[in-house]
């Protein structure tokens, strides 16, 4: 069982945080900045490293999302024709951003190659790519499986194209993961014991000779004011492939973008899980990419398994009968200053490293990952069936917050906790499905 870090640009990451490894995201940065990188054994966190090819974001769209694009184009497993090659004797940095940026959404595709002639060098170059730069194991690359009936025969064709080349490769000894990568139109309308398509891609994918599969699911269907998914199928699809492909396929089961919900995937068969605070690198969902936006401070507790939102709510929340706070309070060394004052009564805005202001996320992106690789070892030194079972309780001790929270924050609340439910509900029926 392990926690993997998701890098963004900086590799760097706050010093009192010891994740197990990282996950570089190929929308990052261009291919020829990550390869050009010289800091990868810099930090204990890049020791073990993967990286993620993220072809199923093949489909953005580059007018909306022209900066994730024109990085993601620099790969040439996207197919993308007609943006300059980066050469560092034509171009410095920005001027090859600005050369290709401008050029990008003319010749963005929006979908992922198809041509069976071409998709052999494609995957080449992405196996290439990830042993260059000393990963751990290939994660081979999959367009997104947008269509629940869907014969999977194009992400079949990427994935044999890899184990081909990967077995070919002299001296090749790395494990490999197929990418598993499902928008939630797929899972959102059946159980899933009994959707077709989930039982195609166990079938499928385990019967290949990978060692590991990386699954994400894309959230497209989940509003935009919440970093939460929130659907009860969704989540039990996620669950339900993790158990089978990891518990009864006995593979490595990788899962990403589903935020702390991860612990749930490992107590269900994976192996490990991903997140990161920023929401590009906390859910994957395409809208998400439109450019960003602004970051303000949020502050997750473990406990209550949501985000407060720091403005007005943490104080009303801290002013609360019967210690409601301080019950839900997540405590770690980033936090101890905001939960001292709010024993205090003192206002969040006072607190400089929380007060709710644009960019001042420091503190919050260190408390969150504190307080889930504090999580991840908890339930790592757990076995059989104590895993399932102190998650369960998790869970439910959350959801039993959850009114508390709503009448003292009232509907219009910007803390959202309704994830919570679907969270508990999903985690139920994996448990009964599977009976564990």
């Amino acid at each position: 069982m392990a926690f993997f870090v998701n890098i963004g640009y900086n590799f760097k990451q706050p010093a009192s945080i010891a994740p197990d490894g990282s996950v570089i995201l190929a929308s990052a940065m261009p291919m020829h900045q990550l390869e050009r990188r010289k800091s990868y054994n810099e930090y204990p966190h890049m020791q073990r490293r993967l990286f993620d090819p993220q072809l199923y974001l093949a489909g953005l769209d580059a007018a909306a999302s022209v900066e994730h694009c024109t990085k993601l184009a620099s790969y040439a497993w996207f197919g993308v024709a007609g943006i300059p090659k980066f050469s560092s004797g034509k171009y410095s940095q920005p001027e090859w951003a600005a050369a290709a940026k401008a050029k990008t959404p003319a010749v963005w595709p929006r979908t992922a190659p198809t041509d069976a002639a071409l998709i052999p060098n494609l995957v080449k170059d992405c196996v290439d790519l990830q042993v260059r730069i000393g990963c751990e194991a290939v994660i081979l690359p999959s367009p997104l499986t947008a269509d629940p009936g869907t014969t999977y025969g194009d992400e079949l064709m990427w994935l044999d194209a890899g184990l081909e080349y990967c077995h070919d490769l002299n001296g090749f000894d790395r494990p490999i993961y197929a990418t598993v990568a499902l928008a939630d139109v797929c899972v959102r309308y059946s159980d899933p014991p009994r959707n077709p398509l989930l039982e195609l891609i166990l079938d499928t994918v385990s019967a290949r000779g990978i060692q590991g599969v990386y699954i994400v699911l894309e959230q497209g269907s989940e509003p935009s004011d919440t970093r939460q998914c929130g659907n009860t199928r969704g989540l039990w699809s996620i669950l339900h492939l993790a158990h089978v492909f990891g518990t009864e396929a006995r593979l490595r089961v990788g899962v990403n973008f589903m935020g702390a919900f991860g612990l749930a995937c490992e107590a269900a068969g994976a192996s490990w899980w991903a997140s990161n605070w920023y929401k590009s690198l906390y859910r994957l969902r395409l809208a998400d990419k439109l450019g960003g936006g602004r970051s303000y401070p949020l502050y997750w507790t473990y406990p209550g398994a949501i985000d407060v939102h720091l403005e007005t709510e943490f104080g009303r929340l801290a002013a609360a009968p019967k210690g409601l706070l301080l019950k839900m309070e997540d405590q770690t060394t980033a936090s101890a200053a905001l939960l001292r004052a709010a024993s205090l009564g003192t206002p969040v805005g006072r607190v400089p490293g929380w007060r709710y202001a644009q960019g001042n996320v420091g503190q919050s992106i260190e408390h969150y990952l504190l307080s889930v690789t504090g999580a991840e070892q908890r339930l790592s030194v757990l076995t059989g069936k104590d895993r399932p079972n102190h998650v369960q309780d998790w869970l439910e001790r959350a959801l039993a917050f959850v009114p508390a929270v709503a009448s003292t924050l009232g509907t219009s609340r910007r803390t959202k906790t309704d994830h919570v439910l679907a969270w508990r509900d999903a985690f139920l029926a994996y448990r009964q499905d599977h009976k564990v």
